[in-house]
């Protein structure tokens, strides 16, 4: 699959299932949950060539965000042994100073830490993170901004559907 068509099948499946967010209680730049940046820049980013066995894990939007924006979760296949991967987009009526980052939840015991963020350049950008690979990390969250107003969706275990 193009890596155009990939993006219009990301934002249709990310469009059919929303959920509400809570409100943030983090600062906007740090977001709710991650205060503690993580390293990802060697992380790969998701790539519709390398990537198999595409999924979404959730889709959510904010009702603050009037359903102009929605952050999706999503995992995949990726590597020569197919490993899990997980990453977030932020898809929708974008515009600079949105931005979108995946918290994880390291093997052992928190705090959360935090990839990103990934910021918005222009209008309608759709902008993700690099890939978390799951074996690495018990839990992954996805988190996004959109205008002044920053959330997480749920937590999920990595190896559950």
């Amino acid at each position: 699959m193009d890596r155009s068509r990939w993006g219009r099948t990301a934002t249709v499946i990310a469009a059919s299932v929303l959920l509400g967010f809570p409100p943030s209680s983090g600062a906007a730049s740090a977001g709710p949950g991650g205060d503690r940046p993580i390293d990802c820049g060697a992380w790969p980013p998701p790539d519709p060539l390398t990537v198999r066995n595409v999924k979404r894990v959730y889709s959510a939007t904010s009702e603050k965000w009037a359903d102009e924006v929605r952050v999706t979760l999503w995992r995949g296949e990726a590597g020569p042994s197919g490993e899990w991967h997980y990453w977030v987009t932020l898809t929708g009526r974008t515009r600079p100073g949105d931005a979108v980052w995946l918290d994880v939840w390291p093997p052992g015991g928190g705090p959360w830490h935090r990839c990103g963020p990934f910021p918005v350049a222009r209008d309608g950008q759709t902008v993700s993170s690099p890939m978390a690979v799951w074996r690495d990390f018990t839990l992954v969250k996805a988190c996004g901004r959109h205008g002044d107003v920053s959330a997480c969706g749920r937590d999920k275990g990595a190896m559950v559907d």
